[in-house]
């Protein structure tokens, strides 16, 4: 008998009569690393379409500086969890209401275990230190794993923010581009690392994912084909760049 992988009928999608479309999605295998405010909107995204199986890896408390940055609203009481409350049980919990293909993973990612990352279909990673986004990246191409890096930098400047949101995939097609684009090296002036809680920038960084996503599925038209994006905040300018062809 074939499982259906949502709880409920996906009646958006019928209405709309792009359910064929969907079909692109079926039988995926995702992985979603890292947790925080970018890596959980993706996850909302991603839940929403017929993958099998999501993968989410992070072996971080979700505490209160979390709650104002992630998709939705927890109860204020499960913050008071005797030993806390692990990010990946509670969105588990959250998105199998809809979802039945989520699979939580309560460590990091790190050199000793990412061979778990073999098989899957596409990567999407979430992290906050250039170091481990590095290490993970170059381990992904030599095990021929599609990725899509996510990444936001806010600095100060006089009384408000500037900052710039970053897009960056990696395929067997196109990945010479990426020396250029992920480095190895910590960034030590960026405001968004003391002031995290900026929900809005996590949201459009990680919808701006899954759009590319979508676009290396089939699901949506891609003209351009570019493996890196840049939105820059303060002249709402967004550019393409790293073509394939």
């Amino acid at each position: 008998m074939k499982k259906n992988i949502f709880k409920y009928p996906d009646t958006n999608s019928s209405r709309a009569k792009i359910e064929y479309l969907n079909r692109k999605f079926k039988g995926q295998k995702i992985a979603i690393i890292g947790m925080g405010g970018t890596g959980s909107y993706i996850l909302d995204q991603i839940s929403k379409t017929p993958v099998s199986e999501i993968h989410i890896y992070d072996g971080d408390l979700f505490q209160l500086h979390n709650a104002f940055r992630a998709p939705g609203a927890i109860a204020g009481d499960r913050l008071e969890v005797a030993g806390g409350l692990k990010k990946v049980l509670y969105y588990f919990e959250v998105y199998s209401n809809m979802h039945t293909g989520i699979v939580p993973h309560d460590e990091y990612i790190t050199e000793e275990n990412i061979n778990q990352l073999t098989g899957f279909d596409y990567v999407f990673i979430s992290v906050d230190k250039n170091s481990v986004r590095h290490m993970i990246t170059q381990a992904l191409l030599k095990i021929d794993v599609k990725f899509i890096d996510v990444g936001l930098g806010v600095n100060m400047l006089e009384d408000c923010l500037i900052g710039t949101l970053r897009v960056t995939a990696g395929t067997s097609v196109k990945h010479d581009h990426l020396q250029n684009r992920i480095g190895a090296k910590e960034l030590d002036e960026n405001e968004y690392a003391s002031n995290i809680q900026i929900a809005d920038l996590n949201c459009l960084n990680a919808m701006q994912a899954v759009i590319k996503w979508k676009k290396l599925s089939g699901f949506y038209q891609d003209l351009k084909e570019e493996h890196n994006i840049l939105y820059f905040i303060n002249t709402n300018k967004m550019m393409n760049e790293d073509n394939a062809a």
